[in-house]
C-alpha cells in the first residue's frame, strides 16, 4: 500500500508551514540587513552622539535608554510589514484568525511598547556592567538575564496576558475538579484553572502552565474546552506535569544559562576586538550595539538547533508520562490530531525543517511515539 493522500486541511498545512518557513528567512535577512546598515552607514553612531550631546556624559543611562527605545521602535517600524502579513494577513486568509486590523493594530502597539519597556530594561543594565566591568560583565549579564527571565516568566500571567486576553476561573465541575486532583497527586501548587478567551481573535486552541511560583496557573483556552472531551484534555496537562515530574524547567533554566554565558562571552570578544576598528572608543558605547546585537543573532541561530534538539528530547519524555499517567495513549494521540486539523500544523515536516527550527517533534512522531507505548 502507498502512502495515505492527505486531505484538504493537510495540504493546507503543509502550505502554510511552508510560507511560514520562507516568511523565517525572509525575517533572518532583514533583520541582518538592517543591523549591518544601522552599524555602517554611521546612523547608530550618528544617534548615540547625538543623544550623548543632548543629555550629557554624566546622564550616559539617559542616553543609553533613549537610544535603545528609538532602536527598538525603528527596527518595528521597518519591519511592519512583514509583521502585518505573518501575523495578520496570512492568519486571516488560513482561517486562523478572526482578528479585525484594528484589533490586531491595537495588540501590535501593545507588544512594542512592552518590547520598548523590556528592552530598555534589558539594555540599560547591560550597558552600565559594560561600563563598570569591562572584562567581567559578560558573566554579570548572564545571571541578570536569567533573574530577568525568572520575573518575566512570574509576571507574565499577572500582568502581561491580560492585555490580550481575558481570562476568568474555570466554573466548578467534573474538569475542574479532576485537573485540581491531578495537579495535587502530582505535588504542583497552582493559584487556580482558567478559561483562557482565545474564541475571539482566534480558531486555535490552547493549553498551558502559566507563571511561576505562587503565580503559577493552569490556563485553557475555550476553543479548548468546546472541542475536546474532558480525556483529551486531562492528557493534555498530563504532558504539562509530565515536565514538571521530569525537572524540566530546572533543565531550561541550566541549558538557556549555558547558551547566555556563551552567548555573551562570544559578544564580549566581538566588541573588544571590532568595535575599536569602528571608531569607538570604549566597549560601552551605546553606538555598537548593532555590532553587539549582530552577534548575538548569529549566535541564536547557530544554537538554535542544539537547544531545539533538547527540546524535542523533553517533549518526548513528557508524552511519556502523560501517557504512563492515564494508562493509555489514546487520548493523548486524539488531542494530538484535532491540534493539528485545528491549529493547521504540518504533522509531517521536512526532517531538516525539524532539525533546525522545530522546539516539538512533528505530530507524526510524537502520534507513532506514542502509539509504541
Amino acid at each position: 500500500m502507498g502512502d495515505p493522500i492527505p486531505t484538504q486541511r493537510e495540504l493546507m498545512a503543509q502550505e502554510y508551514d511552508a510560507i511560514h518557513n520562507r516568511l523565517f528567512v525572509i525575517q533572518i535577512l532583514l533583520v541582518a540587513a538592517l543591523l549591518a546598515v544601522y552599524q555602517f552607514s554611521g546612523a547608530s553612531a550618528m544617534l548615540s552622539n547625538g543623544l550623548s550631546a543632548r543629555f550629557g556624559e554624566q546622564l550616559w543611562y539617559v542616553t543609553n535608554a533613549a537610544y535603545t527605545a528609538i532602536t527598538v521602535f525603528g527596527f518595528a517600524a521597518c519591519m511592519f510589514l512583514l509583521s502585518y502579513y505573518s501575523s495578520h494577513v496570512l492568519e486571516r486568509h488560513y482561517e486562523l484568525s478572526s482578528e479585525t486590523f484594528g484589533e490586531w493594530f491595537g495588540d501590535f502597539v501593545k507588544s512594542l511598547l512592552i518590547d520598548i519597556a523590556l528592552a530598555t530594561l534589558l539594555f540599560s543594565v547591560i550597558y552600565a556592567l559594560l561600563r563598570w566591568m569591562p572584562n567581567w560583565w559578560w558573566l554579570f549579564a548572564s545571571v541578570f538575564y536569567i533573574l530577568f527571565a525568572i520575573v518575566l516568566s512570574t509576571l507574565l500571567p499577572l500582568v502581561i496576558m491580560p492585555l490580550f486576553h481575558k481570562f476568568e476561573p474555570l466554573e466548578e465541575g467534573n474538569l475542574t475538579t479532576a485537573v485540581l486532583q491531578m495537579m495535587d497527586e502530582a505535588g504542583i501548587q497552582v493559584e487556580g484553572v482558567y478559561k483562557w478567551g482565545m474564541d475571539a481573535r482566534t480558531n486555535a486552541a490552547n493549553a498551558a502552565f502559566s507563571g511561576v511560583g505562587r503565580t503559577k496557573r493552569i490556563v485553557l483556552s475555550d476553543t479548548l474546552l468546546t472541542g475536546y472531551s474532558h480525556e483529551e484534555i486531562l492528557a493534555i496537562l498530563a504532558h504539562e506535569v509530565g515536565h514538571y515530574k521530569n525537572h524540566d524547567t530546572a533543565r531550561l533554566m541550566l541549558t538557556s544559562s549555558v547558551l547566555a554565558l556563551l552567548g555573551f562571552y562570544i559578544s564580549h570578544l566581538v566588541l573588544t576586538q571590532l568595535s575599536g576598528a569602528l571608531g569607538f572608543a570604549h566597549i560601552f558605547d551605546i553606538g555598537a550595539a548593532p555590532l553587539f546585537m549582530f552577534s548575538l543573532f548569529i549566535f541564536s541561530l547557530v544554537s538554535m538547533p542544539f537547544a531545539n534538539m533538547h527540546s524535542r528530547r523533553r517533549e518526548f519524555a513528557a508524552d511519556a508520562y502523560a501517557i504512563q499517567k492515564t494508562g493509555s495513549a489514546d487520548a493523548l494521540v486524539s488531542a494530538f490530531e484535532k491540534l493539528a486539523e485545528q491549529n493547521l500544523s504540518n504533522k509531517e515536516p521536512a526532517a531538516w525543517v525539524e532539525f533546525l527550527l522545530h522546539s516539538h517533534p512533528s505530530i507524526a512522531r510524537r502520534i507513532e511515539r506514542a502509539r509504541e507505548r
